[in-house]
């Protein structure tokens, strides 16, 4: 992909993610300051909410000594990194498109990881922190939030991997050619 050929609506995912992460990671690093009651909560009054539905992000787990939180927030740091290097890649003309992709590619199968870890981890606690809820609550401010970082990701890794399956056959194509 050259800078033009990067999709709009890539780049536009990972602008936009790496912004709602940054906050997310604000808010979790920031515990208790960032949580209602909190100096700073006026920044994530809506995690007032969130941290009813997912006591990850409530008071139970400070209370708990609970290290996910923190732990996730700083892998959310990581993959705002690289996220933020796809972008100005992705706009340089000085980059090599090949590199981009994999730096793309690396950013989301980071994000898909750690969201699966995170489903999986409560998956494993038996519902822990987010079988409280009621089934409305589970789906529509749990289920759908979270696994939109599970689907866009996926297709973007989509993307972006067969763009770098297709240069490695070319590279791969070139290689017998000369020998």
């Amino acid at each position: 992909m050259t800078k033009n050929q990067s999709p709009t609506w890539i780049k536009a995912w990972f602008l936009i993610s790496s912004l709602l992460v940054l906050w997310d990671a604000g808010y979790c690093l920031l515990r208790p300051h960032s949580m209602e009651g909190g100096k700073w909560n006026i920044l994530w009054r809506p995690y007032n909410l969130y941290g009813k539905v997912d006591t990850f992000y409530g008071i139970e787990a400070i209370q708990e000594n609970d290290g996910f939180t923190g732990a996730q927030a700083t892998m959310n740091l990581v993959e705002t990194a690289l996220n933020l290097l796809y972008l100005w890649m992705a706009s340089s003309n000085s980059q090599k498109p090949g590199r981009t992709s994999l730096v793309g590619f690396s950013a989301v199968i980071l994000t898909i990881a750690k969201t699966i870890l995170y489903w999986l981890v409560e998956f494993f606690s038996g519902m822990r922190h987010t079988g409280h809820n009621a089934a409305f609550d589970y789906i529509f401010l749990w289920i759908i939030p979270n696994g939109a970082w599970i689907v866009f990701p996926s297709i973007i890794a989509y993307v972006l991997g067969g763009d770098l399956i297709s240069r490695l056959d070319s590279a791969d194509s070139n290689n017998k050619k000369s020998n």
